[in-house]
């Protein structure tokens, strides 16, 4: 049995991304300048992974006709993925890594899970029972499972992937329990049905 259907997750290749990829590292970029601008006086040493749950990474790439089609096309992923038709919300995030920031084993309370390669360097994701190669244009959906970041080999500049959570009704009720409905994450938004 292969590892995708044995640990329930899936790959899609989104090609457009390759073909114009100078176009999203330029938009990640003005993202995170963006990202720094809105919360930088507000939080010191602001990281746009440590506030992933004050934005969503959808409304940073207002104006890019390609980051639109790929937040929809991500829906679409994520809502095929799920199964279901019930209400999903997701949010995104941004992660903007020099080599020693990646991240380290951690996890997520989420119905799935997923991230996009927009330029990952020479990197895996490391699952607790699986490993995934990073490459450019990949779009990774599954259910939540401890994981970590591994550099394959040094890097300049940043790694740039989109991170996304998708949640059901009942789990924004469980946050709402634990946290109130005032101090909760502002990044989601509805996934499409």
């Amino acid at each position: 049995m292969s590892d995708i259907k044995k640990y329930n997750y899936t790959i899609k290749k989104l090609s457009y991304i390759n073909e114009n990829i100078n176009h999203f590292i330029n938009y990640a970029n003005l993202a995170h300048k963006r990202f720094k601008f809105s919360f930088e006086k507000l939080f010191e040493n602001s990281s746009s992974t440590l506030l992933y749950h004050k934005y969503n990474m959808a409304c940073l790439t207002f104006g890019s006709k390609l980051y639109n089609r790929m937040f929809l096309d991500l829906q679409k992923i994520a809502r095929e993925f799920s199964n279901t038709k019930e209400e999903l919300w997701f949010q995104s995030w941004l992660n903007f890594h020099k080599q020693d920031q990646v991240l380290n084993w951690h996890n997520h309370y989420c119905q799935f899970h997923g991230y996009i390669s927009i330029d990952p360097k020479n990197t895996e994701t490391q699952f607790e029972n699986y490993t995934i190669k990073n490459e450019i244009g990949n779009l990774y959906i599954g259910e939540p499972n401890k994981h970590r970041v591994n550099v394959l080999s040094p890097y300049k500049g940043n790694r740039i992937t989109i991170a996304f959570d998708v949640v059901s009704e009942k789990q924004i009720l469980e946050i709402y329990d634990k946290y109130g409905n005032v101090d909760v994450n502002v990044g989601f938004i509805p996934l499409i049905k």
